[in-house]
C-alpha cells in the first residue's frame, strides 16, 4: 500500500549551490560549521546536516534519503511504499514554508529509528558521519524548482492544521495531486526564462513529476493523460566509482579556478549530481578577454587498462556540436588504485579529429 507523507526538513542554506542544485553535494567543513553556528546562535536548523544529500541523484543508483527521527513512520508501515514530500519550516531563514522536493516509491532500509552509515562519501573533519534510512529510485526523485509556498491552515497541500509541529503528517491523494499539479505548472512557466543549466534540470523535473503522476494516478482536471516522455536510457553502465571520482576532481579544479579569479563559487555548478542525464556534468566559468564566459564540461573517466570504455550519447554529441566554442570534454584516466594518471581537455572538433564515433545502437525501421 502506498502512503503519501509530508515531512519537514531544514533548507539547504549553502550559498555555493544554486536553488536547483540544493541537497546534492557534501558540504565543506566551513559550510558544515556555518550550519551548526546558525543552529547554536539563532536556533535555526539542527545539530547536524544529514539531509544535505537527500537529492544527490546518481545514474543507475537509488537515491539515499535521511529522515529526521520525528519523520520516521511507525515500524508497522516500514514494508509499505512511501511518497515523501519535503517541506521547510515556517521560520526557516532562507526558504520558509515551502515544498521543496519529492521522493516517490521510497522503501525503508532500516527498522525503527536506526539509520545506516553512508560509506559512499567522504567524512568531514570534526563532523559526525552521515547516515541514511531509506532509498527512492532516482527516476522518481526530484527537487521542486521553483519551490511551492504552503500554508498548513488552508488544506490545499495538507489537511488543515491549527499547528503542525516537527513530525511527519500523512496526506491523501488530493493533497499529493495538488502538489504535483502546482509543481508542474510552475516548472513549465519557468522554462522560457531558464538558463541552459536550469532548463536541463527543469526538463528532467517535469519528466519525473509526470512519471510520479502516472504511477499513482495523481491527475487533476487540468492534467493531460497523454504522457509519452521518459527518462533517457542507456544500456552501457560505466564504472560508477571512477565516474564520480573523475567528476569530483574536475569540479574541485573548477572551484579552485573560480577562487583564484575571484569568481563566486556558486557559479560553478555540478549539474550531474542533480540530473545524471544532463549532456554535461559541470557548468563553470572561463575568463576570456577579461570577460566571464559560461563553459560546459563533460567528464569521461576511465582506467589506464580500459581506455576504450568511453561512450557519448547522441544528446551529448548534439549539445557539444552546437556549443563547441564554450564546451569541452575532460578525459580523466585512473590507475588501478584510483589515483589520477592524466587529465586531457578536448573540444568537440579536437575530439572528432582524434576519435571515431562508433554507433553501438540502431533503431529498426520498416522498409
Amino acid at each position: 500500500m502506498t502512503k503519501f507523507v509530508a515531512i519537514k526538513i531544514h533548507y539547504d542554506h549553502r550559498k555555493s549551490l544554486m536553488p536547483y542544485l540544493k541537497y546534492s553535494k557534501v558540504p565543506t567543513p566551513e559550510e558544515y560549521q556555518e550550519y551548526l553556528d546558525l543552529f547554536h546562535d539563532e536556533g535555526i536548523g539542527g545539530a547536524g546536516f544529514h539531509e544535505c544529500l537527500n537529492f544527490s541523484i546518481r545514474e543507475y543508483e537509488n537515491t539515499k534519503i535521511y529522515l529526521p527521527p520525528t519523520c520516521i513512520p511507525s515500524s508497522k508501515y516500514t514494508d509499505d511504499e512511501f511518497v515523501f514530500f519535503s517541506f521547510t519550516y515556517k521560520d526557516d531563514k532562507e526558504m520558509p514554508s515551502s515544498i521543496i522536493g519529492i521522493h516517490a516509491a521510497t522503501r525503508f532500509k532500516t527498522i525503527g529509528k536506526e539509520s545506516i552509515l553512508r560509506n559512499d562519501i567522504e567524512s568531514i573533519e570534526g563532523a559526525e558521519p552521515f547516515h541514511y534510512c531509506a532509498e527512492s529510485p532516482s527516476e522518481l526523485t526530484t527537487l521542486i524548482t521553483p519551490t511551492i509556498k504552503y500554508d498548513y491552515k488552508d488544506g490545499i497541500f495538507t489537511p488543515k492544521y491549527s499547528r503542525w509541529g516537527y513530525g511527519l503528517r500523512y496526506i491523501n491523494e488530493k493533497h499529493a495531486t495538488n502538489i504535483i499539479t502546482a509543481a508542474l505548472e510552475e516548472a513549465k512557466k519557468r522554462l522560457p526564462s531558464a538558463s541552459i543549466s536550469e532548463e536541463i534540470i527543469i526538463q528532467r523535473e517535469i519528466i519525473v513529476l509526470e512519471s510520479i503522476q502516472k504511477r499513482y494516478g495523481l491527475f487533476s482536471k487540468k492534467t493531460s493523460l497523454n504522457i509519452k516522455k521518459s527518462l533517457p536510457n542507456d544500456d552501457s553502465v560505466p564504472d560508477r566509482e571512477i565516474g564520480f571520482l573523475g567528476e569530483k576532481i574536475v569540479y574541485e579544479e573548477e572551484v579552485n579556478y573560480a577562487i583564484k579569479h575571484k569568481i563566486p563559487v556558486s557559479d560553478i555548478e555540478w549539474i550531474s549530481q542533480s540530473d545524471p542525464q544532463s549532456p554535461y556534468d559541470i557548468k563553470t566559468i572561463r575568463i576570456i578577454n577579461n570577460e566571464k564566459i559560461e563553459h560546459f564540461i563533460e567528464v569521461k573517466s576511465s582506467r589506464v587498462l580500459d581506455e576504450s570504455n568511453i561512450y557519448l550519447s547522441s544528446r551529448q554529441v548534439k549539445f557539444f556540436q552546437e556549443n563547441e566554442p564554450s564546451s569541452t570534454f575532460k578525459f580523466v584516466t585512473f590507475t588501478s588504485k584510483n589515483t589520477v594518471n592524466s587529465i586531457r581537455e578536448l573540444n568537440f572538433n579536437q575530439l572528432s579529429n582524434e576519435f571515431e564515433l562508433v554507433p553501438i545502437k540502431f533503431k529498426l525501421k520498416h522498409k
